[in-house]
């Protein structure tokens, strides 16, 4: 993938450049690809294959555990008739992320056997690009594996704070109850 742009934006986005901006052009630093939803990371252009800027798809010959394989085998009966595809999502969050091609006829053979992942449910990351980044705002930052534990941590002492305050309002609630019925 060294020196290779790639460049999935349809001609409809080119005017929203975030929606799509996937790859940032020639340059010979990694990418890591992270599902969009939970931003576990997925794979890694070590594995770069290729990409489909008409189907807004990108080809990895491996990917990370992170990517649940299904076992059961479909058949395409549309636009690419005559394959049979399992179905690649993400084990974080369950997002759907592709296909993998287990049969294709001559035409499609270069997608056999290899993780076609739609751009749209994948997001980038340059490893190396935040050497001269900003400071992250730390309200701002996404949640992941590292930080799960403590904001699980944070909601269940905010749950525990929760239903004290709901046992008081009761007891505040019979005693006003109780009160209006003696007057």
């Amino acid at each position: 993938m060294a020196g290779v742009t790639v460049d999935l934006l349809t001609d409809d986005e080119a005017d929203n450049r975030d929606s799509c901006t996937f790859i940032s052009g020639d340059t010979d630093l990694p990418v890591v690809f992270l599902c969009s939803q939970c931003r576990l990371p997925v794979g890694d252009s070590l594995a770069w294959v290729g990409a489909n800027p008409k189907e807004n798809m990108i080809y990895l010959s491996s990917v990370t555990k992170n990517i649940h394989v299904d076992k059961e085998q479909k058949i395409d009966t549309g636009d690419e008739s005559g394959c049979i595809y399992v179905l690649l999502s993400c084990s974080g969050c369950s997002l759907l992320l592709g296909r993998m091609y287990i049969c294709t006829p001559v035409h499609l053979d270069f997608k056999r056997n290899i993780y076609c992942l739609a751009v749209a449910y994948i997001e980038s990351y340059v490893l190396g690009s935040t050497i001269n980044a900003e400071f992250v705002d730390e309200r701002k930052k996404p949640v992941v594996l590292e930080t799960q534990v403590e904001v699980l941590e944070e909601l269940a002492k905010s749950q525990t704070v929760l239903n004290l305050m709901i046992a008081r309002l009761a007891v505040v609630e019979e005693k006003i109850e109780s009160l209006q019925n003696e007057g």
